[in-house]
């Protein structure tokens, strides 16, 4: 098994909702002692509280409110040394609508739908990065994200992919060499408001200067109603996702800390 397999199947386990089911499980095993009730208990409220509004806005907002948006009138810089540089983040395999041919998942297609405005608005060329997944069975989504920034109208010629990365810090490393090569001192970040922070961090360890351009919010901006408190399935895996960056973020630092420069 290899290392990034293994650091996901670890991050799974102990993320919603397969870690609420293991805490579960072990208090089931415990049931006649008191802690083990409590176990019980606690998986039982984290899974409802995880699926309602404010808890998963409480946890996203840090996240997500880290970088503000890109202004719309923003001057991001000349061309010849400013890029565009966008984060994969997930395959369509084998789309039946599009024949079968790998598409984007719904925060890849949105990042990309991102980069495309900014590109054909600033005239900035664009770095799709994103390799193949564990399974190998899809193509990588740096060429994916790059077919698509053709179908929205950013010239082929205006495109520089890579296409091994399989991380996002294997993303920044990647990517600080390629930039470098096109004579590339500043990107403009492209990723979603939840991802953004690890993302900056990343790049600015190997010594790129960032601009962060968030997408993709997941934060809600409509008043809570009775509902809202009533746990709903995308909603915890909302949570789960904002969880699963607070852990990237510790195991990053830990993992790569004494890189950081």
């Amino acid at each position: 098994m290899s290392g990034l397999i293994l650091t996901k199947l670890v991050g799974r386990l102990l993320l919603p909702p397969a870690g609420l089911i293991l805490v579960g499980l072990v208090g089931v095993l415990g049931w006649r002692r008191r802690w083990g009730r409590a176990l019980v208990l606690a998986s039982l409220v984290l899974f409802w509280l995880l699926g309602t509004a404010p808890v998963h806005d409480a946890l996203l907002a840090p996240l997500e409110h880290r970088y503000p948006p890109l202004a719309l009138n923003a001057r991001l810089g000349s061309p010849d040394h400013t890029a565009i540089v966008l984060f994969g983040g997930g395959i369509y395999a084998k789309a039946p609508e599009y024949g079968g041919v790998d598409a984007l998942h719904r925060a890849a297609l949105s990042r990309t739908v991102y980069a495309a405005d900014l590109s054909l608005r600033t005239g900035l060329s664009v770095y799709p990065s994103g390799g193949k997944s564990l399974t190998g069975r899809a193509e990588p989504e740096g060429k994916v994200m790059a077919r698509w920034l053709v179908r929205l109208g950013v010239p082929i010629e205006r495109i520089v992919v890579e296409d091994h990365a399989r991380t996002t810090w294997q993303n920044a490393a990647d990517l600080k060499p390629l930039l470098a090569a096109h004579g590339m001192t500043r990107a403009v970040l492209v990723t979603s408001a939840w991802h953004m922070p690890r993302a900056v961090w990343c790049m600015r360890a190997q010594g790129i200067a960032v601009v962060p351009a968030p997408c993709d919010y997941l934060e809600n901006r409509l008043p809570y109603d009775i509902l809202s408190y009533v746990p709903r399935w995308d909603t915890l895996a909302d949570s789960g996702q904002a969880l699963h960056e607070y852990l990237g973020l510790v195991w990053y630092r830990l993992r790569y800390g004494r890189r950081f420069r």
